[in-house]
């Protein structure tokens, strides 16, 4: 998962790693606001981590992203991103990145 990251260009990979800080501050707020974590990768998963339409159209016809990933499997990656510890853009970048082996 982390070598997915790794390999996104470098604006899309700040841009998201930005958006994952922000979830994160509006988590910490769900006594006021009522949105856990959960909830706010179970709304946002699904539009960040689709598939883009160039890229799912090449060599089949498809006819929507729910083809390749479910709604669901996309809010659990963005979760899985989101409860992993805070990392910088530099360390990510870094080939000394460790890497988690829990599941």
């Amino acid at each position: 998962m982390m070598h997915l990251l790794r390999s996104l260009p470098d604006p899309n990979l700040m841009t998201f790693l930005t958006l994952l800080e922000h979830l994160k501050r509006v988590a910490e707020k769900e006594p006021v606001n009522k949105m856990s974590l959960h909830n706010l990768t179970t709304v946002f998963g699904p539009t960040l981590l689709r598939p883009s339409e160039s890229e799912s159209a090449k060599g089949q016809h498809i006819t929507c992203a729910s083809d390749i990933w479910s709604h669901d499997v996309m809010a659990q990656v963005l979760l899985y991103y989101a409860q992993h510890p805070p990392i910088s853009f530099a360390e990510l970048k870094r080939n000394t990145l460790y890497f988690s082996t829990d599941v």
